[in-house]
């Protein structure tokens, strides 16, 4: 007898649960941070290896933020391009379930630059995930970020956006358009907006993703609104 859909979700490679004992084994044998969250290397502080942190200085990494607004009303930022240490590091978030690259990405988001201003009310939030692609993954990595993004910052971080509940095709690999009409109507405002917001994501491609997220706050009242990216392909 073949398997049901649920068991094959549950069991199969890579499924919730394996994630989950996955995790707990590598906490048992390895601390957290005890390896590299990039390469695996034994580390002794902040969950990269010497090579790792230096990459990054090397890089530039603190000074490379970059504007580009996808909207004339959507000022919005990203901090390196999608590539090395910064590429791994959001990949082990998204897709290896691996909190804590969270943290270690807004360990570089200071200092901001001068002419990254947020006003003292703003307000953090994310790209809100389906569902089911949550359960797929183990991990919210928007929320994750958001929330580390905005300790930093020493803003408040909560859920402005709802998420339509359908499958929709997943954005990478579909062009400019293709990626406009997937996310049509996908979000909608869970509140009142009366706050600058910022939304916190992880990789910024053609912008489309932060331009329907704007749209749904401004219906939600919001008239000042940011985006930042930790990384965005070129």
């Amino acid at each position: 007898m073949s398997p049901r859909p649920f068991e094959t979700w549950l069991f199969g490679k890579w499924g919730p649960l394996e994630k989950a004992l996955a995790r707990w084994g590598k906490d048992v044998i390895w601390p957290e941070d005890a390896l590299c969250c990039v390469c695996g290397r034994v580390t002794d502080r902040d969950g990269l290896c010497a090579s790792c942190r230096e990459s990054l200085e090397h890089d530039g990494f603190f000074f490379a933020w970059e504007r580009s607004d996808p909207d004339p009303d959507l000022p919005a930022w990203s901090l390196r391009p999608h590539e090395g240490v910064p590429r791994e590091l959001v990949i082990r978030l998204k897709y290896g379930a691996e909190a804590r690259a969270a943290r270690i990405l807004a360990s570089l988001l200071l200092p901001l630059p001068d002419d990254v201003v947020f006003p003292p009310d703003t307000v953090v939030t994310w790209v809100t995930m389906p569902e089911s692609r949550r359960r797929e993954r183990a991990v919210d990595h928007g929320r994750l970020l958001a929330e580390a993004f905005a300790e930093k910052l020493s803003l408040p971080c909560r859920q402005l956006l709802l998420r339509r509940d359908r499958r929709e095709k997943r954005q990478v690999g579909l062009n400019e358009k293709e990626r406009a009409a997937n996310l049509a109507g996908a979000f909608t405002p869970k509140e009142k907006i009366s706050f600058p917001v910022l939304i916190v994501d992880d990789v910024r491609t053609t912008g489309t993703t932060l331009c329907r997220c704007a749209e749904a706050l401004r219906s939600g009242g919001a008239e000042k609104i940011f985006g930042l990216t930790v990384t965005a392909r070129k």
